[in-house]
């Protein structure tokens, strides 16, 4: 019987390979102790981004400067990294771990944010490389979400190259990005991937209906986001040991279905204005009505602070509950 342990020191490793090999020598299950990371990794695009001055590509908060107000009063100037917090801080939060670029009330950083803005699936492979100090092993966790640029890639050809061709080559390029989301598991670390968010409910996919004059480019960006996710996802190592799988594009379609129940507003339109995309956009830079908590959207292929929690607890709650 072969375990694979979460990463410990000492004496305390040497217990628990003893106590498991009592207990499969008995014929016991074993017993499952909880995954616990020293460092955290966050691989992909702009989704999965947190800037050198803090910002992110979601709607980002200002700092409190009394909080004993109704409401608090907030700078005007300064924004704080660990408000309106995206998916991958959430997770690191969950371990007690800080990015280094958002350390919030943390002394010391133990996590790196590798992820940049418009990268593609062909680049993840130099993320990896990236990585800062010792190489990835089993006392880390990787996060990846990563290929919406590849779906806009695909979708740009249209209608020159055919819609069989390009969920072809998303297909392609979702198996690419299965192998080498096994690859990343197998070298050591855990791993929790997202699959792409529903591009075709963004509000760009909205402006393009009206621009192109197609009512059905929307439906393309999410069969080109299904081709794309639901190969990378059987593709991957399905052993419930090495990789956490979050669905992401069901989580948005949920969002957008079910907006009450997410206390969500408006689903359709983006909160920035166009005047102040992200990683600009602010709080004080929204649409006429718009709420950073209530809209789904904080740009037209970016989601906003609520998705952003949402994402980020569902992955958490798989990087505590999978048995790394």
């Amino acid at each position: 019987m072969s375990f694979r342990l979460p990463f410990r020191k000492g004496l305390a490793a040497v217990a628990t390979l003893f106590m498991l090999a009592g207990v499969a020598s008995c014929g016991g299950g074993g017993q499952v102790v909880p995954f616990d990371p020293d460092r955290i990794v966050a691989f992909g695009d702009e989704l999965s981004v947190i800037g050198t001055d803090g910002n992110k590509y979601s709607i980002n908060a200002f700092r409190i400067t009394d909080a004993t107000t109704t409401p608090v009063t907030e700078s005007t100037t300064e924004t704080d990294c660990t408000r309106n917090p995206i998916w991958i801080q959430t997770v690191a939060t969950t371990f007690g771990l800080a990015f280094d670029r958002c350390l919030g009330t943390a002394t010391t950083a133990s996590g790196q944010v590798l992820a940049q803005p418009g990268q593609k699936v062909a680049d993840l492979p130099a993320q990896i490389a990236a990585v800062q100090g010792a190489a990835l092993g089993e006392s880390d966790l990787a996060l990846v979400m990563i290929g919406m640029n590849d779906i806009l890639e695909l979708y740009a050809r249209y209608p020159t190259s055919s819609r069989e061709t390009l969920l072809e080559e998303a297909r392609d390029r979702g198996t690419s990005l299965g192998n080498q989301i096994n690859s990343l598991a197998q070298s050591g670390p855990a791993v929790v991937v997202l699959t792409v968010p529903d591009l075709g409910l963004t509000p760009y996919a909205r402006q393009q209906n009206t621009d192109t004059g197609d009512a059905t480019r929307s439906s393309l960006l999410t069969a080109l986001t299904s081709a794309f996710n639901n190969r990378m996802s059987v593709t991957l190592i399905n052993d419930g040991r090495l990789i956490g799988l979050v669905y992401a594009d069901i989580e948005t379609q949920n969002m957008y279905r079910f907006p009450l129940s997410f206390t969500l507003t408006n689903v359709v339109d983006s909160a920035c204005l166009d005047t102040a995309p992200p990683p600009a956009c602010t709080t004080s830079t929204l649409a006429t009505s718009a709420t950073s908590a209530g809209y789904l959207w904080a740009a037209p292929l970016l989601l906003g602070p609520t998705a952003q929690a949402r994402l980020g607890t569902v992955a958490a709650s798989r990087a505590r509950n999978n048995p790394f």
